[in-house]
């Protein structure tokens, strides 16, 4: 017993292998000419470096030197991630001034930033009378723990930033 195929059915299969291949070809020519015709916009990183918008936020910064620690920074953030402690200066030592002429009456003992928790928002360094605090134009700052995203802005290695950021 012999199965005859239809005449249908053989001229359905190549008319549908055909469209197969028809389509494959336009949508391969379609993802040529967008792949051939765009200008290619990634950047050698790190030997070429994007430029960066004047406005843009990135790394907080503390000029400890400057700062009067008046508590306004900390009590801005929304997400409170300043933690700042001073105390009295002692009596009769020398009032030490500000680079805009404020005189600093409290020793800052801790300025502390978690970038972990930071939104970037700018509220800290608005209110800063002083502005010592600002956003830099450092955006290399990845770390592989959390707790590495905490800056002591009194530490020595954190203090060394000022000479790249702090711009006179």
């Amino acid at each position: 017993m012999s199965y005859v195929v239809p005449h249908n059915s053989v001229k359905q299969y190549f008319g549908a292998l055909f469209d197969a291949v028809r389509t494959t070809v336009v949508g391969m020519w379609i993802t040529f000419r967008y792949v051939w015709g765009v200008k290619t916009v990634s950047i050698e990183y790190p030997e070429v470096r994007e430029v960066l918008p004047e406005r843009a936020r990135m790394r907080l910064f503390n000029d400890a030197q400057n700062c009067i620690s008046c508590t306004q920074c900390a009590m801005a953030c929304p997400v409170d991630c300043i933690y700042i402690a001073s105390e009295k200066m002692p009596e009769g030592s020398e009032v030490k001034k500000t680079s805009n002429g404020q005189s600093i009456r409290l020793n800052l003992t801790q300025f502390v930033i978690d970038t972990a928790l930071c939104c970037y928002c700018g509220l800290c360094t608005t209110v800063c009378p002083t502005e010592c605090l600002t956003h830099s134009h450092d955006y290399e700052f990845a770390q592989y723990t959390v707790d590495g995203m905490k800056y002591d802005y009194l530490a020595p290695d954190v203090r060394a930033w000022r000479d790249r950021i702090v711009k006179t």
